[in-house]
């Protein structure tokens, strides 16, 4: 039986997450990989790839779980602390530099196809309404950068923000209320969409109504890190049903 405690928990945020969809919409805050792009399998097979170079887990390769749990949506120098702890700060620097060279050689050729449904739609509904937006990543700029040219969208936002330019990148709330300040908006009335229990912990804390996007994660990981609503993609009626309540 749970305690007095957890079920108050459990309507406090129950409560909190009603309020927040009532309320009107005032922005968009974006996630970036997994979110406007599909990016998650390619992250993996290059990990995959160089983890294999280095024996790391004795020469076997890792599995969808293990980047789901270790690596996505995580900041490069948490992930590379995780994996090679031994190793000095200037070594792992130097591999996650490797690591994401390599990745966007790889995932050049392919940008635009992993571009998630539907975002041209919501994008032209934002603009419509002429609603602030902000792309916020744990991404390394040149990445995020690269990303966003690959799907037409770097002049869609109206702020780029990367987790480590901040005083801390998710899943503390940061970066998305780094980028509310220069949005001039209130997190409470904007939507985060994310899709890795980091970054949706991040929009939580940041006080945003957070919507999870299941490119990657199971449906009950992002429900249990906060997110409010969890959809396929940005063709999903439940998006367009709860965006249209607050229109």
């Amino acid at each position: 039986m749970k305690s007095l405690k957890s079920l108050t928990m459990v309507a406090t945020l129950i409560t909190s997450s009603e309020s927040l969809s009532n309320t009107a919409l005032s922005g968009f805050l974006f996630d970036i990989d997994g979110t406007l792009v599909n990016s998650d399998p390619i992250h993996q097979a290059v990990f995959r790839e160089l983890l294999l170079e280095e024996g790391f887990n004795d020469k076997k390769p890792i599995d969808e779980e293990f980047f789901r749990l270790r690596i996505a949506g995580r900041q490069n120098a948490m992930i590379m602390a995780d994996l090679f702890p031994e190793w000095p700060i200037s070594k792992r620097q130097k591999w996650s530099i490797k690591k994401e060279a390599r990745f966007r050689e790889v995932a050049a050729s392919s940008m635009l196809e992993r571009k998630m449904p539907g975002l041209d739609k919501l994008k032209t509904w934002i603009l419509d309404k002429n609603l602030p937006r902000a792309a916020v990543t744990n991404a390394p700029r040149l990445n995020a950068v690269a990303m966003l040219g690959g799907i037409a969208c770097e002049s869609f936002f109206q702020t780029l923000i990367i987790g480590d330019e901040c005083t801390a990148p998710k899943p503390q709330p940061d970066p998305y209320l780094t980028a509310c300040k220069n949005l001039g908006v209130d997190a409470s009335r904007c939507i985060v969409f994310e899709d890795s229990p980091s970054g949706a912990r991040a929009g939580v804390a940041a006080g945003a109504f957070v919507i999870g996007i299941l490119s990657g994660q199971e449906e009950a990981t992002l429900l249990e890190a906060g997110c409010s609503l969890v959809i396929k993609d940005f063709e999903d009626t439940k998006l367009w049903t709860h965006l249209e309540s607050r229109s």
